[in-house]
């Protein structure tokens, strides 16, 4: 009976999870697929440098979207249940909230074990490899990271300013450079046209102004002293990308191991090491999510209600609750950031929160629920309705 039971929820669940999952990540997609369009259509970028791109992406996003086309799934797969009047049918069999909760978990145990992965091992991994791979398009087609009428920080130590790209984006119109490289000088730079170079034997990459001018700011001086020029040559050198495992890049690229050691070594110093502890509980807490989410949805779904009407739509309950979540999640990212709130307390929050309230709201739903329903209520053991005995009839 137990596997009938967690086969046949198990097979509810999971064609929305599916589709949950794809959905999510389609529209977390939305604002990133414009880009790498750009990059093919107008930059001339290579589609498979882009398809490896597009595919380095996937694990952040699947992070994120995976607890929430859980949740989806509880809600519209065993939402239908109760909807249909199946649930009523279960208790009537001696079948209870309970029940259900066993296979709801360990299939919120399981897409917490694949988060967990995704969290720990693919994503940092994958980070490193966007840094890396967005490198070599630089060294190569440095025009294809510059956006138009933004300041672009892409070179340390220079800013880089272009009203125009033209395709296939070695060519600038309007461009301006702030360059402060050099801690006793400050140039400004400005140039009618550019044109871009790279040279694959330095890993350099150098840009050729014309009919522009240099302003130049020293502290030891007062105002700026102008230059005009026809040509200018100015070299510009990438920060090489962090190698795999040696702490020195973002927290969000590094290993497990790695995030500890610099945690430790930033603590020996009595440096602060916030943002390596964010980092390093957000692997942990986040994962934990579908867990919360198994007992939250089944406490939703399984609660009585008198009328169809009164039970909740799949799809508007998960958005809400999803929002609450998240909510938590950045209010309790930006306390840790700053500093007001510990960073462990700060990212296990939401699942605090959602967590109490959704035990509150299953405990509740056991309580409430009546253990048969009322065509039942009457039935005793050894007699009345549907204990196969007669009814006796008195004649008088």
């Amino acid at each position: 009976m137990h596997r009938t039971l967690s086969a046949y929820v198990t097979g509810q669940i999971l064609p929305p999870v599916l589709v949950g999952l794809l959905a999510f990540t389609l529209v977390f997609l939305a604002g990133r697929i414009p880009r790498l369009i750009e990059l093919v259509v107008s930059r001339g970028a290579p589609l498979d440098q882009i398809a490896k791109l597009f595919a380095l992406i996937l694990p952040t996003l699947l992070e994120t979207t995976l607890p929430m086309a859980f949740l989806l799934g509880i809600l519209y797969g065993c939402g239908r249940l109760a909807r249909d009047n199946e649930t009523l049918a279960f208790k009537a069999c001696g079948i209870g909230p309970v029940h259900f909760l066993v296979p709801v978990l360990l299939l919120g145990v399981a897409v917490s074990l694949l988060t967990l992965g995704l969290s720990i091992f693919v994503r940092p991994a994958a980070n490193l490899a966007v840094k890396q791979e967005l490198y070599a398009m630089a060294r190569n087609r440095a025009g294809s990271l510059l956006k138009e009428r933004v300041f672009n920080d892409f070179f340390p130590g220079v800013l880089i300013y272009v009203d125009r790209i033209v395709p296939p984006g070695n060519t600038f119109q309007g461009i301006l450079i702030v360059d402060q490289r050099d801690p006793d000088t400050e140039h400004l730079i400005i140039g009618r046209v550019a044109l871009l170079r790279s040279s694959n034997v330095t890993n350099s990459i150098g840009l050729r102004l014309y009919d522009g001018m240099v302003h130049e700011r020293r502290p030891d001086r007062s105002g700026f002293s102008q230059t005009s020029f026809s040509v200018y040559n100015l070299q510009l050198e990438l920060a090489p990308p962090p190698a795999p495992n040696d702490g020195s890049g973002s927290p969000e690229e590094m290993s497990l191991r790695s995030l500890r050691e610099a945690i430790r070594a930033k603590t020996a110093r009595g440096i602060g090491a916030v943002p390596e502890l964010m980092e390093l509980h957000r692997r942990f807490a986040f994962p934990f999510a579908p867990l919360v989410f198994a007992v939250l949805g089944l406490a939703i779904v399984l609660a009585p209600s008198r009328s169809p009407a009164g039970r909740s739509n799949g799809v508007a309950a998960c958005l809400a609750w999803l929002f609450a979540y998240y909510a938590l999640f950045a209010v309790g990212s930006a306390m840790g950031e700053n500093g007001r709130m510990p960073a462990a307390l700060a990212l296990w929050l939401p699942n605090l929160v959602v967590g109490c309230i959704s035990v509150w709201l299953f405990i509740r739903t056991l309580r409430d629920s009546p253990a048969l329903p009322s065509l039942l209520a009457g039935v005793r053991p050894g007699g009345g309705r549907g204990s196969g005995a007669r009814p006796k009839v008195r004649v008088r």
